[in-house]
């Protein structure tokens, strides 16, 4: 326990995070994690959503996950996205900083009370404890983790989270398996409902009973590319402290996601098969079948269906953590802590952010005490807009040397603009009541994405260059290969061999 208060301690006072380890993206395995369900209800061609999530993760690695890395390590004390813009271009007055520290404080609290208010839910339908308590007892495991293991807990959690969630999956499959055998599962599969001559659910072309269109797909595909603009994501990225640490969970991610991938889309196909010919419409009426209901399928059906729900209870838990933890982290960092005292009172002050903690988890647990349904969806819509907004501008930060503040406050509302738009408004030239999505068969992600990224572009050439000193940063974090810490290394190294010659 001492070991633990000290390190996090440590962690607190550099506005450093999880050291050795940096989570894959929780977002990316929460969709995974769901692509069994969807595909169950839908058909096999829900599994582009997964597709979709693994170039995501693949993507988010390759453009961001580095340098995030490197821009946190060269600010010291800044490891929230509002700290990393305002940080990068270096403003005088906190314009950025200000506008995403609102804008992310709001995205985390529709999240993370979308997230407890699922929990408390899904509780109530399968062992029917109210909702206050769910909430209360999560609210107080939460902030209990926090004071027990800061930000380093999401080390250990996140790792112990996959390997759950991958073991429930394939435990879920080989369970199946060993109840029916191929034979009736083959059966099953193609007496269930069938498009054309080529069920469903073994064909990746159809979803809901009908063939998909190339714009179906595509529509499908783009949804899990949102994970570059997700900030759930991103700033994991900047908890990192060194450059090992970055290449060792990059392979981990890869494969890790590519197995998921396939053991989810698998797990769903496999799960209709065995539980036809019933239709469940609800994830809490599956889970009650899968525990419950027996029906031939035994002892070992049940094991893997409890240990898929603990994973699904462990994993929304996780990332309802680290909302709040993050919203705790904007207000201390970008709100409670004034510009000019930065630098000497440190961006991880812990008193701050302890109460900051503390007072985030009661708002949270406010509104999920008093919300219904409505929340899923605006979540759902805000991981749309902010996503479409965010990763462009994100990405050019780190990777365009001509981009400035203007720019990215220019790309971000045209994608969240142009994505509302897309999705809601009707146009009067198509047709009336035609949204663009109707007539053109294709959601708001990638043409939202190119319109904030030629935005961003324009709004950069449109106004003032960057400083000089802007310049020198970016050049400086663009151009050095090494960190922080191999930089002390080599002053220490350096040291020895002029003590040593001397």
């Amino acid at each position: 326990m001492k070991k633990n208060r000290r390190k996090q301690n440590n962690e607190l006072k550099r506005g450093t995070g999880t050291g050795s380890f940096v989570s894959f993206a929780s977002v990316g395995l929460l969709i995974m994690f769901f692509i069994p369900w969807m595909v169950y209800q839908k058909g096999a061609g829900a599994g582009w959503i997964a597709i979709g999530s693994f170039v995501g993760v693949l993507l988010l690695w390759m453009t961001s996950s580095y340098r995030m890395m490197r821009f946190s390590l060269q600010q010291e004390d800044r490891v929230t996205l509002p700290g990393f813009f305002g940080a990068r271009f270096q403003e005088k007055r906190p314009v950025l900083r200000a506008f995403f520290s609102i804008l992310l404080i709001a995205f985390f609290w529709i999240v993370g009370t979308g997230l407890l208010y699922g929990i408390a839910i899904l509780a109530e339908a399968l062992f029917g404890i109210r909702p206050v308590y769910t909430i209360l007892g999560i609210t107080l495991i939460s902030t209990g983790w926090f004071f027990l293991f800061g930000r380093s807990g999401f080390s250990f959690a996140d790792r112990t989270i996959a390997a759950l969630v991958m073991g429930s999956l394939i435990l879920m499959n080989f369970a199946i398996y060993r109840v029916l055998g191929i034979n009736r599962i083959l059966e099953n599969i193609f007496h269930s409902w069938a498009a054309g001559s080529v069920s469903e659910y073994v064909n990746i072309g159809f979803m809901g009973g009908k063939k998909l269109g190339v714009m179906e797909i595509i529509s499908l595909f783009s949804l899990g590319l949102l994970i570059l603009g997700n900030p759930l994501c991103l700033q994991r990225f900047e908890q990192a402290d060194r450059a090992r640490t970055i290449h060792r969970s990059r392979r981990w991610a890869v494969i890790f996601s590519l197995l998921c991938l396939f053991a989810s889309v698998l797990a769903g196909g496999m799960l209709r098969a065995s539980l036809y010919p019933a239709r469940v419409n609800s994830i809490p009426e599956l889970f009650r079948m899968i525990l419950e209901e027996d029906q031939g399928r035994g002892f070992l059906f049940h094991l893997t269906g409890l240990l898929f729900l603990i994973a699904a209870a462990c994993l929304l838990l996780d990332l309802f953590h680290f909302c709040v933890l993050q919203m705790a982290q904007i207000i201390s960092d970008n709100i409670l802590v004034e510009s000019g005292r930065r630098r000497s009172a440190g961006a991880g002050n812990r008193k701050n952010l302890v109460y900051c903690m503390i007072l985030t988890e009661a708002i949270v647990a406010a509104g999920a005490l008093q919300c219904n349904s409505w929340i899923f969806t605006a979540a759902r819509y805000a991981m749309l807009f902010l996503g479409c907004g965010l990763a462009p501008i994100t990405i050019l930060s780190i990777h365009y040397r001509r981009m400035n503040a203007a720019g990215c406050i220019t790309g971000f509302l045209s994608g969240a603009i142009f994505a509302a738009a897309w999705e809601f408004i009707p146009m009067s030239f198509i047709g009336e009541g035609v949204t663009m999505h109707t007539w053109t068969g294709l959601n708001a992600v990638l043409p939202a994405l190119a319109f904030a990224t030629g935005a961003a572009l324009l709004g950069a050439h449109l106004t003032e260059a960057p400083s000089k000193e802007v310049l020198e940063a970016y050049d400086e974090v663009h151009y050095r290969l090494v960190t922080v810490n191999d930089e002390v290394e080599k002053k220490e190294s350096r040291q020895i061999q002029n003590e040593t010659i001397h």
